[in-house]
């Protein structure tokens, strides 16, 4: 991908331009790219159902994170391991305060929790004793009340966390950088400083899908965004309109349930695609009958809801070897299965270029039958091939 970055001051203004492009600006030269051709995908709905958010502030910026940051931070990881079993979804920001290019030893961050009623809690060091202390995990107790989706919370600073985690996908920050510039340039033309605030998050939402937004404190998703849209996207986040343009670029909301999600967009979607999408969420109720074989050459013949991943049937059924450490969001391998192609093919299609690069730290990777379980769909096609002869195979870690 082509990346230029162009700019010329004259005097404080300064004129930034690429093709067609053109904007004036009176702040610093912004990241600029050139627009690649893109073919927007369907947006996927709804969100894995989490009941809040922990955002942990960062003071390394996105340009020195490594792809992987639970990796090189221990911190995060068990912050991450600790309360996405709790149902809490756990992510990095940078909110421009630090340029370390390093983590720490002894890591402590400050931190805050969102619920989608506009509820949070901010801890102001957040380390390795604290992520487990009793206030903690009594704070994560709260049950938001229910919320008006129109309800713009006026009076409360709203803030728009944007993907730019360039190293885990050049797409991210491609298009999430100049999304960012964009958005804080627009805040502060409407001399919105102090009212909207724009932060740069770690992955989030899918590489296919960016640029990607977390809106706070409502905790929507917004996806297949560009620069273009950044003043539509402060008016939506100000006060949001049933006829918005942003509710084409709904995700779903963190902190509602699936069904909830369904409902909620059955309100706001552009289309009125609901009945659909309740077919969708109806034909998760119809189970089918999957046959796993264990490390140990023990066949499990179970119940699984079609449409649901093997991922939540290993755990609903206490399958052993699949932990989906990362909660199923295809941030780790430990959810790594096999799918022989015997007594045929598995009609489960092929793995998408994020699984495979996420299969390479997977333990016992065999190659044509690696999968990630969070990955693979229960359909009537992949009961069928058990019932043929099919195994789906686990690996002993």
């Amino acid at each position: 991908m082509l990346l230029l970055t162009l700019s010329r001051s004259i005097g404080r203004q300064s004129i930034s331009k690429i093709g067609q492009y053109a904007r004036f600006t009176h702040s610093q030269p912004k990241r600029i790219t050139v627009p690649d051709p893109i073919e927007w995908l369907p947006l996927p709905r709804p969100l894995v159902y989490r009941k809040a958010i922990m955002l942990l502030s960062l003071p390394i910026p996105p340009s020195s994170w490594p792809s992987h940051l639970e990796m090189a931070s221990p911190l995060l990881a068990t912050a991450s391991a600790n309360l996405k079993s709790k149902g809490i979804a756990v992510n990095a920001i940078y909110d421009g305060i630090g340029n370390e290019t390093k983590f720490a030893n002894e890591e402590q961050y400050k931190a805050r929790i969102f619920w989608p009623d506009g509820h949070s809690k901010s801890y102001d060091s957040l380390n390795m004793e604290s992520i487990s202390s009793e206030n903690l995990l009594n704070d994560l107790e709260y049950i938001p009340k229910d919320v008006n989706i129109m309800d713009g919370n006026q009076g409360v600073t709203k803030e728009i966390l944007v993907c730019t985690h360039g190293s885990r996908d050049c797409r991210c920050s491609d298009r999430g950088g100049p999304l960012v510039d964009a958005l804080r340039e627009e805040a502060e033309r409407r001399g919105l400083g102090n009212q909207v605030k724009i932060t740069e998050i770690a992955h989030v939402g899918g590489h296919k899908y960016a640029a990607n937004a977390i809106l706070l404190p409502s905790l929507d998703m917004l996806s297949n965004l560009t620069l273009e849209h950044a003043p539509s996207i402060i008016s939506h986040i100000l006060s949001p309109k049933a006829n918005s343009q942003m509710w084409a670029h709904w995700r779903g909301r963190f902190g509602l349930t699936e069904t909830q999600q369904v409902e909620l967009w059955s309100e706001i979607n552009p289309e009125n695609n609901l009945r659909k999408i309740q077919k969708e969420v109806e034909a998760k109720e119809e189970k089918v009958k999957l046959r796993f074989k264990t490390f140990e050459s023990e066949e499990k013949i179970v119940q699984a809801k079609l449409g649901n991943n093997l991922l939540e049937v290993g755990k609903e059924n206490d399958l052993p070897s699949l932990e989906g450490v990362c909660g199923g969001n295809l941030e780790c391998a430990t959810c790594h299965l096999y799918l022989p192609p015997k007594p045929t093919p598995s009609p489960t299609g092929e793995a998408s270029d994020e699984e495979f690069d996420m299969l390479g730290y997977a333990l016992g990777y065999k190659d044509g039958e690696s999968r990630l379980g969070c990955q693979v769909k229960v359909t009537k096609e992949l009961s069928e091939w058990c019932k043929s002869g099919g195994v789906i195979g686990l690996p002993r870690f």
